[in-house]
């Protein structure tokens, strides 16, 4: 099936927020929408869908105007993802359910057929056997598991997603676009509205950069993403670097302070915004700061950019290289004191936690245990040993449930 949007133009009271918006979707393409926020990217998705009706302009679905369409039909073609989820006390399946709307009539019992279906979509997105478990018990990626199951039961040709992977870590980041692409590649289009450009660059065939309500460029990453239109959308300085034949988007890096004689080095293992504002904290005392190990363009990676810390980067959306672990490790042993911070631990950051057992070892690791780790432990097992094993050699006095304390101890024992 084939989306077209022609000339559309979209006001809200009397503000123009989309304006001679054009462009196609094929079959079995998967396309992102990438604007800063206020851009018309959730509008644009909403209008597609029939939330909004256009000003002017129109929108096809293999050649027929949706504005001749019912909710219903349209339902049965295009399956919409909104930003905005609500934690309702329902189980998965009744959820997921929700997807068979426009299939079933009234309130009459659920077939046969639809649960098989809705069951069917979990296990296509990892979640089988979670049909009877709450969905506001579940974690923020298995209920934006559930909630992509959903549109998957609608069955449609054509998927609007607008920011499936806000508020997800890397991991899941990544796990829920492979799911989409595998969904794309049997012959269903999508377009999605996203934040992150690294992303669309490795999952998409087509990118449309919105700015101000129009499509400023349009097409394949290689030839869309560049310095200067990130520089005019985004407002953004960065380096369009690639790697092992991807293309990556990198903040231009501000070379880190120098250490100065007497200035205590603090070495922080973080990541996914775990560390942002203690990274923040360290360097208004004065100390010499370095960070890692991170992947490039995480919120961790821009805060010790900004803060001018020395930073051990691994690319972006990639696990933690044996290269790069041994360089976390030399930096642990340079440094007077090591932080770990409350962060996620998965797969693909484990060796963060194998690098805080060294610190430990040699009496350097101060640990933030603000959450309970089995919360935040995605790597199972092993990372749960390794985390216990911290825990042993650390005394109470150098576990802190508050950066604020912990700094206070640290101010005393380094003599900032």
């Amino acid at each position: 099936m084939i989306l077209e949007v022609q000339d559309v133009r979209v006001k809200l009271g009397s503000t123009e927020i989309l304006k001679d918006i054009t462009f196609k979707l094929e079959e079995g393409e998967l396309v992102a929408l990438l604007g800063p926020n206020g851009s018309g990217k959730s509008t644009l998705l909403k209008t597609i869908f029939g939330v909004i009706r256009p000003f002017t302009g129109a929108i096809y679905l293999d050649g027929k105007q949706t504005a001749e369409m019912n909710t219903r039909e349209i339902a049965t073609l295009v399956g919409y993802l909104p930003q905005e989820g609500s934690d309702v006390g329902l189980r998965v399946i009744d959820i997921v359910l929700l997807g068979r709307t426009p299939y079933m009539d009234g309130f009459r019992k659920i077939s046969g057929e639809n649960l098989e279906i809705a069951r069917k979509a979990l296990k296509m997105v990892g979640l089988e056997g979670f049909e009877q478990r709450k969905f506001s018990e579940l974690s923020g990626g298995e209920k934006q598991k559930v909630l992509l199951a959903r549109v998957f039961t609608q069955e449609t040709e054509v998927l609007l997603l607008d920011e499936p992977t806000s508020h997800l870590d890397i991991s899941s980041q990544i796990e829920i676009l492979s799911i989409l692409k595998k969904k794309v590649e049997k012959g269903i289009s999508a377009l999605i509205a996203i934040h992150d450009i690294n992303l669309a660059v490795s999952f998409c065939d087509r990118i449309l950069l919105v700015k101000n309500g129009k499509i400023a460029y349009a097409g394949e990453p290689e030839a869309v993403i560049t310095p200067y239109t990130i520089r005019d959308v985004f407002n953004a300085e960065v380096e369009v670097r690639k790697h092992g034949g991807k293309l990556y988007i990198i903040p231009k890096v501000i070379k880190p302070v120098k250490r100065e004689k007497g200035i205590s080095h603090i070495h922080v293992i973080c990541g996914g915004g775990s560390g942002s504002n203690l990274i923040y904290l360290l360097s208004s005392q004065g100390y010499y700061i370095s960070v890692g190990a991170v992947n490039t363009l995480d919120s961790d990676w821009n805060a010790a950019i900004e803060a001018g810390a020395e930073v051990i980067a691994e690319v972006p959306f990639s696990a933690i290289s044996k290269e790069i672990h041994e360089a976390n490790l030399k930096m642990i042993q340079r440094s007077d004191a090591v932080i770990l911070t409350n962060l996620t631990i998965g797969v693909g950051n484990l060796p963060n936690l194998e690098a805080a057992l060294i610190a430990a070892k040699e009496g350097k690791l101060f640990l933030i245990n603000s959450t309970d780790f089995n919360e935040r432990n995605f790597a199972g097992k092993k990372a749960e040993e390794i985390y216990e094993k911290i825990m042993k050699l650390l005394p109470e006095t150098r576990i802190f449930r508050k950066k604020k304390d912990l700094l206070e101890v640290l101010n005393e024992i380094l003599g900032s």
